[in-house]
């Protein structure tokens, strides 16, 4: 689903990808997504019964994510 602004541009910052072109363009399996979007809690919206992921808000969970890393690690991995 794409925005347009009033020149008929597309903003990405409104399109909405399933799990699979999510999984596919963070580079993992859709089974790896599943869990790390479980584990870091992307942002989602359930359009019907599909579970859709917003590109840019992905985009920047996992910037943040990656940025601030440490402060999701379990104690555990750290000792």
């Amino acid at each position: 689903m794409k925005q347009f602004d009033e020149m008929g541009e597309a903003d990405d910052s409104m399109t909405l990808i399933s799990a699979s072109q999510a999984a596919k363009m963070l580079g993992v399996s859709r089974a790896t997504f599943k869990q790390l979007s479980d584990l870091y809690e992307f942002p989602r919206i359930k359009v019907g019964r599909a579970i859709k992921f917003p590109k840019q808000g992905l985009l920047d969970k996992v910037d943040y994510v990656a940025t601030n890393y440490q402060e999701f690690l379990p104690l555990d991995d750290l000792l």
